[in-house]
């Protein structure tokens, strides 16, 4: 047996023999039977008529899976003989957990006819322990920050279970135990032949295994799994969420350091991570939740999470070397990247991730010498003369308006330039600032949020001391060590210097440090970093100078913020998000069902073709935006509205050529006859006018409608929308037909007649209707739903109901609000995609008109705009509007002149295409269609009941956001996924979009 009490010294090497004899035991091999003999064993021993026999990975065992012919499933285990002790130990905390709430599915051991669960025949140990279902978690390629957290706390839930099990006769000492790591590392070092990964075992033993030998012995003592990797914790799939199922493979349980297991756990899970560091603080928090840990052992589970990596990384490369007996499991590329990442994690690092992860104070030097400083800048001399001024270098900063957020070089250029114009003062880049120097997506490892601050002062500029203290680093980074009261010690570093000052001078404050140097390699102008901490940093490889977003909270807590050092009388404050502030403003002067999107809502600052830019300078796809046709920040449309603006802005009542110009180009685009323009601000008043007329023309009041559809907001076309009625009850005039859903509808694809049929619904409702009395209006639809779900018009449905509608004496409006300009792809008016007979009575047409800018219009006949004359004289003060004529004439140049219809033809195919390949691997995907740049992909939870998976829908958008995707639900379910981009989408945006959809997917929730 293992005691934690008398492991002092047991990672030197003069245990060597003893580790030999270990790692003899797990390359020894398993016994070798025969299948004969394993079916002869089930049937005599436990009466079991076994199907198939499956051989299953092991060390010391050889373990078989059993299928019967009840289909009940089973492990079969046969080991040596002089593993019984080990045997009754595993067998007896299996018995233990069997009869407590494990938190999830383990392992029973099945008794023989003879009621035993281990039994000796031929020499051999034999036991028989049921089947646990599910997949190993090492077969989960992404795992979701929920499957993390269920992992961690089955993990912590295994370890308050096995915890109170008290050993009837302990196993003998295991060759992974952490109190032999350092006699292992010694034997298995010599065999690893990489130089780098034998570099990086020998940072890991130098740096960590003291620790273990200093502290191991004292950390709280139970008995647990020891051998809890990703391999042994099974999971389960149902739909998006993955969750534990079980824990298998007690073969390595003992009495150990109770954080064991969770050290064995994260080291096993950070393999092949993008942010390793990210997984263990997920795996800690979860498992501290529910198997609460002390500080000493949160403080020494990195070092052990090191360790284990350097030992079965060094192992491997053992058993590789001698071509002997190994787990399989082990022989991973991972297994050696994650121990030479490891290698030059800082332990102060490892162990502040953890304790954040705990909501302990991630370094509480640090906390307290910031605490300090920001109470004692008014004894600080300022490091150069001021005045100081903050210079904004975030994406909502002056300096880059007109500047291409797309183009490094271009934004470097533009900070550039503003730094150096600035004045009076010193321009100071603030901390925690994330600076828009770059284009920045979302995801692992993205960031550029500096952990100091930079003053940006002409090369030779003295630099002084804020505060005494001696220099502790003279090199690149200047480091000075200062301990200004009792118990506050820390570090300031300045980069960008330079300096002859030598380790251990006395600075005194205000003594010179050395001065400004010439301009940095990145290309912004001359500047000295500051920063502090109080962290010994001199023994860093490097210290870093910014954070990524996803570990922003971890380092500004090692590195905090050094304004105060700029003095009590500066004008700089770190950066803080606008965020809440600008959510607290909606909240007060905005109604409450004002919508925002997101759970979390975006900030947004900036927009350039395909990507919208938020205040953190994140980059995002945008997929869900059909106002910008042409792309957000069109350099065309910009300057058509900004020439414009500049030489005249009016009302129609004055003539003026753009809007003549326009209203020619617009109608030249549509069916002859329809060449009257009344012009209006919105989509929603070109319907209420369209409704209007047809109301004063006919003398009637009742319109029929598509079910789900939806037209607007004002009085009139909320009572024709049922997005909007259904919350007060349906006009008495408003008849809403069947959705014309070939997914979910009475007419399917495999129905060549759908759209006739579905047709006839609206042609039986406008007979109804006249046989009442009450003939239509109107018919009013969109040439493709969307807030039906994304549903494509059925091949003809509209020249019927055209027909019905003519015979009926009811006119015809088509909503193109959201599906005109080109959009579909096969025609430039959605309506035409339906034939060439189809031409409507009005057309109303608004969002992507402008591009962004408010403009809007209803077009009909001159006979109908005629018969309307009596009602009065039509005037709109801002419709028409010569910016609004400008920047519309020129989207339509651009829509041409690009070939942006052409394009939302052929990309809008290859993306659904590329979506559809998405849906034979992911089952919640139940239908994808479209058509051109305006799509849908439904999700349901069986595709057999094809049941809404509304919640799953949204949080897919969410997951989407997260990685700089932007999409958002629609649908009578909210099942449905908009995809209404800008028509410069191209196939690289569509290739992003599936893969990141793909990703979500994959991972889950």
């Amino acid at each position: 047996m293992t005691t934690q009490t008398d492991s002092g010294g047991r990672n030197g090497t003069g245990e060597a023999a003893g580790a030999d004899e270990r790692f003899e035991r797990i390359t020894a091999g398993v016994p070798e039977v025969t299948d004969a003999f394993l079916r002869d064993v089930l049937r005599d021993r436990f009466g079991l008529d076994p199907v198939t026999l499956g051989p299953l990975a092991g060390e010391t065992d050889r373990n078989t899976h059993v299928v019967d012919a009840a289909g009940e499933q089973y492990v079969l285990k046969v080991t040596g003989a002089g593993e019984r002790r080990a045997a009754a130990f595993q067998t007896a905390l299996l018995a233990h957990l069997a009869e407590r709430d494990a938190g999830c599915a383990v392992p029973r051991a099945v008794p023989d006819r003879s009621g035993e669960r281990v039994a000796a025949v031929d020499g051999l140990l034999v036991r028989l322990l049921t089947w646990v279902p599910g997949a190993p978690l090492a077969e989960v390629r992404r795992r979701s920050p929920e499957l993390l957290a269920d992992v961690g706390a089955a993990a912590g839930r295994l370890a308050a279970a096995t915890a109170s099990f008290t050993p009837p006769d302990p196993p003998d000492p295991h060759y992974w135990e952490f109190a032999h790591a350092g006699a292992a590392l010694a034997g298995s070092v010599p065999h690893v032949r990489d130089p780098d990964l034998r570099a990086a075992v020998a940072r890991i033993q130098a740096r960590h295994l003291p620790l273990l030998d200093e502290r191991l012995g004292g950390l709280p003592a139970a008995v647990v799994h020891h051998d809890l990797n990703t391999f042994n914790v099974l999971v389960r799939r149902d739909g998006g969420r993955t969750r534990v199922s079980g824990v298998i493979d007690f073969g390595d349980a003992a009495r150990a350091p109770r954080a064991a297991d969770l050290a064995v756990l994260a080291s096993s899970a950070m393999r092949g991570a993008a942010e390793p560091l990210a997984v263990a603080a997920a795996l800690t928090a979860a498992y501290h939740g529910a198997c609460p840990l002390g500080e000493d052992e949160l403080d020494l589970l990195f070092p052990l999470i090191a360790v284990r990596s350097a030992a079965v990384a060094a192992t491997t490369a053992r058993l590789d070397a001698g071509r002997r007996h190994g787990d399989p499991r082990h022989r991973s590329a991972a297994v050696a990247g994650l121990a030479r990442l490891l290698a030059d994690v800082p332990a102060e690092v490892g162990r502040a991730a953890v304790r954040q992860a705990c909501g302990l104070p991630a370094h509480p030097a640090t906390a307290t010498a910031a605490a300090w400083l920001a109470g004692n800048a008014a004894s600080v001399t300022p490091p150069v003369e001021g005045p100081f001024g903050p210079f904004r270098l975030d994406a909502a900063g002056e300096c880059f308006d007109g500047a291409d957020p797309r183009e490094p070089d271009s934004l470097r250029a533009a900070a550039r330039d503003g730094i150096r114009a600035y004045g009076p003062g010193v321009p100071v880049g603030r901390y925690g600032e994330p600076r828009f120097l770059a284009p920045r997506r979302r995801g692992p490892g993205s960031g550029d949020v500096p952990l100091g601050l930079d003053v940006f002062a002409s090369s030779g500029t003295p630099v002084r001391a804020p505060l005494a203290g001696v220099v502790e680093g003279a090199g690149a980074d200047l480091v000075l060590r200062h301990e200004p009261a009792d118990g506050v010690r820390f570090r300031t570093l300045y980069a960008g210097l330079s300096h002859d000052l030598a380790e251990g001078e006395e600075v005194p404050a205000g003594g010179r440090l050395g001065q400004v140097a010439a301009d940095a390699a990145d290309g912004l102008p001359p500047r000295v970093r500051i920063q502090m901490t109080a962290v010994p940093v001199t023994a860093w490889p490097d210290v870093p100078r910014q954070a990524p977003d996803s570990e922003l909270a971890l380092w500004q807590a090692l590195f905090p913020d050094p304004t105060p050092l700029l003095g009590g009388q500066n004008a700089v404050a770190a950066w803080t998000p606008a965020a809440d502030r600008a959510l607290a403003a909606r909240r007060r002067h905005l109604p409450n069902t004002h919508p925002t999107y997101f759970s979390d809502p975006i900030t947004m600052v900036r927009a350039r073709d395909c990507r919208f830019y938020d205040e953190h300078g994140r980059a995002y796809l945008d997929a869900l935006n059909n106002v910008t046709l042409a792309g957000h920040g069109h350099p065309r449309l910009v300057e058509a509205a900004a020439r414009q603006l500049g030489r005249l802005n009016t009302n129609t009542r004055f003539v003026y050529e753009v809007l003549s110009e326009y209203a020619e180009r617009l109608t030249a685009t549509l069916p002859d006859g329809l060449d009257v323009v009344y012009f209006v601000n919105s989509g929603s008043e070109a319907n209420d006018l369209a409704l209007r007329m047809a109301r004063y023309l006919t003398k009637r009041d009742d319109v029929v409608i598509i079910d789900d559809a939806y037209h607007g907001y004002t009085s009139a076309v909320s009572d024709v929308s049922p997005s909007r009625y259904r919350h007060y009850g349906k006009p008495d005039t408003t008849h809403p037909t069947p959705v014309p859903d070939r997914y979910r509808g009475r007419y399917g694809y495999d129905d060549p007649d759908a759209g006739a049929r579905y047709a006839r619904h609206v042609a039986d409702a406008f007979d109804r209707l006249a046989a009442a009395g009450r003939p239509p209006a109107a018919f009013l639809f969109e040439a493709l739903l969307a807030g039906g779900g994304q549903v494509v018009l059925p091949p003809g449905y509209l020249a019927p109901i055209f027909t019905a509608a003519a015979g009926h004496g009811a006119l015809t409006i088509a909503d193109e609000v959201q599906v005109g300009f080109g959009r579909l792809g096969e025609a430039f008016w959605g309506f035409q995609t339906q034939g060439a007979d189809v031409v409507p009575d009005f057309v109303t047409m608004g969002k992507a008109m402008g591009n962004g800018f408010p403009v809007a219009a209803m077009v009909t006949t001159r006979e109908i705009s005629r018969a309307f004359d009596p009602a009065g004289r039509f005037f709109s003060t801002y419709g028409g509007n010569p910016v609004a004529c400008a920047v519309g004439l020129e989207l339509l140049n651009v829509v041409e002149e690009e070939g942006l219809q052409h394009n939302a033809l052929v990309t809008g195919q290859y993306l659904r295409d590329r979506l559809s390949a998405l849906a034979e691997r992911h089952g919640l995907i139940g239908d994808v269609r479209g058509q051109g740049f305006y799509s849908g992909v439904e999700f349901v939870t069986d595709r057999r009941t094809k049941e809404p998976a509304s919640d799953e829908t949204l949080i897919v958008c969410e997951r989407l956001k997260d990685r700089g995707v932007l999409v958002y639900p629609t649908g009578p379910a909210w099942n449905v996924l908009k995809l209404k981009p800008p028509l410069t989408f191209t196939r690289a945006h569509a290739d992003e979009f599936a893969a990141a959809l793909d990703d979500v997917l994959e991972e889950g929730w």
